[in-house]
């Protein structure tokens, strides 16, 4: 986050499979992984990042971003806002591209099929649709679960898959409300129950 620079021997676990790998010097790596699975960035004096894979088509280009522990103070407050701040910023000119539509697209065919330009496109929809899994990422966590059912290890995880509200969801809901869907879906999931979770409010 503080100078942009690759960062190697950073241990990169996808949760979902418990699969591991490690970035190498010019911070790249590979690495399985699935639309919805969560991966784990760590390493020695940096704090631990969490990415959940996105759906549809990757881009050529995605950064992952690790802050120090040592950072400024005004860098150790985050929330959902913050971090989109933060992450709007360093994608501004690609999420500020403009877009073509309708009349633009018959008037600018070659534009329009540009691959450079389709592929910001698709980033910018990529963009949108990450944006709000790590919005239900921030809201529906495992530390407030746990403290509102409490659920933990295998079971928390089984019940929080299962449970999983959306975006949707949560944007209309007060806190009130949300806490009452917890406490509703965590009743019928020790029953047993066999609801997908995304229930009404």
């Amino acid at each position: 986050m503080e100078n942009k620079k690759p960062i190697g021997e950073v241990s990169i676990e996808n949760i979902y499979n418990n699969s591991t790998v490690a970035s190498d010097k010019e911070g790249k790596f590979e690495i399985n992984a699935r639309s919805g699975e969560l991966l784990e960035f760590k390493r020695a004096g940096y704090k631990t990042t969490h990415v959940r894979v996105p759906n549809g088509d990757m881009p050529s280009y995605f950064k992952i971003i690790l802050e120090h522990f040592w950072a400024p103070q005004v860098y150790a407050i985050h929330d959902w806002k913050y971090d989109s701040t933060a992450e709007y910023e360093l994608y501004k000119h690609e999420l500020e591209f403009p877009r073509m539509t309708g009349l633009d697209i018959i008037q600018h065919p070659f534009s329009a099929m540009d691959k450079r330009n389709q592929e910001i496109w698709a980033f910018q929809d990529m963009y949108a649709a990450t944006q709000e899994e790590k919005y239900i990422d921030y809201t529906f966590n495992k530390q407030l679960v746990t403290k509102l059912t409490g659920l933990q290890g295998d079971s928390l995880s089984m019940y929080m898959k299962r449970y999983r509200p959306t975006y949707g969801q949560l944007r209309n809901m007060s806190d009130y409300n949300f806490y009452g869907y917890v406490r509703k879906t965590v009743a019928i999931y020790r029953k047993g129950g066999s609801s997908s979770g995304r229930l009404s409010h």
